[in-house]
């Protein structure tokens, strides 16, 4: 049997999933031993599942073998189908289990799967799987196992659009600790030599990577957060550390966590898990968290909404984790390629919840911030290609997953331009695909019935494309016409024109008016009625795109016909050469380079028709030139390879 599944596994296009995909799992029956100060693990899962294709010869789950030998490793000791003690073969991170007889479509069976070892997370699974910490002399374990690192500690299938119906998960640990979980905690059954085994149920579908413990001997905290429109409460229940000097902040999550409950079920419909909870298990690490499905893990220092700096970074992961119960738990992404669903959408909930129960200015500074991160860089592309989707540097990209993704979101708010139009999209999303999966295609043809509006470009340049646009405005009045000229560059050679709404606010001697714009090629002229004399431009003032934009006054127009320039070659390694007309000569014009974002890097005097500039010292990247004079200006992009 060896022999032939190195075969299949070797085969062309042949994947694990091709034969996982062949049933469908129903429940999940984890009955593990569990220590607080150690990453060894036993006991056995059960996988009661129904067969989806038209037989079903041989059943695979994923479980780790060895990754790293002594220290993180599985191994199986018996495997049973139907109560019946059957063979198998443990290899390539899977376990293989040949069937006696094939089982048929829809035919319902059960394995239970007996195991053993050390789930230790390390350097290997990027540090994924059974995490021990010390805090304040209290040693615990806990889990963590996304994406695809589940298998690193029980075995289970992983692939993303076949949920559990339901998990029950027995914990049998030391008396000393307690326990945190998906779900309700049903029971505590009192066993013999000072254990005791604690039982944690939820009906709900859930994703195999959100399945999770916590053990250790910490401190239980309940209380209850009002559900809107309802008499109902939702119970927040929290394991922490009740003796550390955070405790005091941690309470003032929990109550902040009461807030954002209510928001968030207002805004995108009741919380999905009600029947049975929310809260929180703090861990002995400084930062990070994880949304596991009712129970988010979370450092002691990031559950923090106390800080007297309304920049401060704590507060946004207590709204992030919460609105991944909606975004990512409720509604998973179908592959991890479309990780925005998951990351964009709860990050964009950081500035939801700061607009709604902070102040728009706080909400203002963390859309700037996040603007400031994603055109720090030129280039990527918040979608995943296939190529890139195993690397977890690539799919978890803070830049591009989580600024990028909540900012396209943010700007798809603007184009919608109604926010009660805005949130009944996400509402209508979060309907259709209820406690399953879905895609960014799906999540568009969402948009596109709900709103009337077709956002085909839309998706093209901003999520599928790269990098994002860079505007020139160059603004004239003459009596009661103003004219406006929009000419975009993009930071990126892959997307080379971002068809968008833009806002100017128009600042006069009779006060402030805001005007929005449409520009549908790079470079675009309005003219506009405006009798009031205009003082100055603003672009953007509401922070709705990411963009790198300057303001500009442009006299061409009582001045003379404006001049132009070329470059060459372009792209280019050691030098360009930049080729002007007479005119620009004899009125002393300056050439400047700037990079992408618009930070001036040196300048050098015009003195004939044709000018070498030296670019030998630049890094590879798009940068611009400026050519300009006293009454003139006109910019041209180059890429240094």
């Amino acid at each position: 049997m060896l022999g032939i599944f190195l075969i299949i596994l070797n085969s062309p296009g042949f994947s694990q999933h091709d034969l996982e995909k062949k049933y469908d799992v129903n429940q999940y029956i984890l009955d593990l031993a569990v220590s607080n100060s150690s990453t060894a693990i036993s006991g056995n899962v059960i996988i009661n599942a129904s067969v989806a294709a038209a037989t079903l010869d041989t059943f695979v789950v994923d479980l780790i073998d060895t990754l790293l030998p002594g220290y993180t490793y599985m191994v199986v000791d018996s495997v049973f189908i139907d109560g019946v003690l059957t063979g198998f073969q443990h290899h390539d991170h899977l376990v293989f289990i040949p069937l006696a007889s094939p089982l048929s479509q829809d035919q319902l069976f059960s394995a239970q799967i007996f195991y053993h070892g050390k789930g230790t997370a390390n350097y290997s699974t990027n540090y994924n799987g059974i995490g021990k910490k010390t805090y304040m002399g209290i040693i615990h374990t806990y889990t963590h196992s996304e994406p695809d690192w589940s298998k690193v500690w029980w075995p289970c299938k992983q692939i993303l659009n076949d949920k559990a119906d339901s998990v029950t998960f027995y914990i049998t640990t030391d008396s000393s600790n307690i326990t945190g979980s998906n779900g309700i905690l049903s029971s505590t059954e009192i066993l013999p030599g000072g254990k005791v085994k604690y039982k944690w149920e939820t009906k709900y579908p859930i994703d195999f990577y959100l399945i999770s413990f916590v053990v250790g001997p910490l401190d239980k905290y309940i209380t209850y957060a009002q559900l809107p429109n309802t008499q109902d409460t939702l119970l927040l229940q929290n394991i922490l550390f009740a003796n550390s000097i955070y405790y005091p902040a941690h309470l003032k999550a929990i109550d902040k966590t009461k807030q954002l409950v209510y928001l968030f079920s207002e805004l995108f419909g009741m919380y999905p898990f009600k029947d049975e909870k929310y809260g929180y298990s703090v861990i002995g690490t400084p930062l990070g968290a994880m949304e596991h499905q009712t129970m988010c893990t979370i450092g002691y220092q990031a559950m923090d909404t106390t800080s007297a700096h309304y920049y401060s970074y704590y507060f946004w992961y207590v709204a992030h984790e919460l609105a991944h119960q909606w975004f990512g738990d409720y509604v998973t992404c179908s592959e991890w390629n479309y990780l925005w669903l998951n990351e964009g959408f709860a990050s964009y909930m950081e500035y939801v919840a700061l607009q709604h129960l902070e102040s728009q200015a706080k909400a203002d500074y963390w859309i700037q911030n996040a603007h400031n991160k994603v055109v720090s860089l030129p280039g990527g592309s918040v979608y995943v290609p296939d190529s890139l989707a195993s690397d977890e540097n690539k799919l978890f990209d803070y830049r591009l997953q989580y600024k990028k993704g909540a900012s396209i979101l943010h700007t798809l708010r603007y184009e919608i331009n109604n926010d009660s139009l805005f949130f009944a999209v996400l509402r209508d999303y979060l309907s259709a695909y209820a406690y399953s999966v879905a895609s960014a295609e799906d999540f568009k043809q969402i948009a596109e019935t709900t709103t009337g509006i077709d956002f085909t470009d839309f998706f093209d340049q901003w999520y599928y494309g790269q990098g994002y646009p860079v505007f020139h405005i160059y603004w004239d009045q003459g009596n009661d016409t103003l004219t406006i000229e929009s000419e975009q560059l993009t930071s990126s050679q892959e997307t080379t024109l971002f068809k968008t709404h833009f806002d100017l606010k128009i600042n006069s001697v009779a006060g402030d008016t805001v005007i929005r714009l449409f520009q549908e090629t790079n470079i675009e002229t309005y003219k506009i009625f405006f009798p009031e004399t205009v003082i100055s431009v603003e672009f953007d003032p509401e922070f709705w795109l990411i963009q790198a934009n300057e303001i500009v006054v442009s006299t061409a127009g009582n001045a003379g016909d404006p001049f132009s320039f070329r470059l060459m070659p372009n792209p280019a390694s050691d030098y360009i050469i930049v080729m002007v007309d007479q005119k620009a000569i004899l009125q002393k014009s300056m050439i400047s380079v700037y990079d992408i974002r618009g930070q001036f890097l040196f300048q050098q005097k015009i003195l004939q028709n044709k000018t070498n500039l030296d670019i030998s010292m630049l890094d590879k990247g798009v940068y611009l030139v400026q050519l300009q004079n006293h009454k003139n200006r006109a910019v041209l992009k180059f890429v240094k390879e």
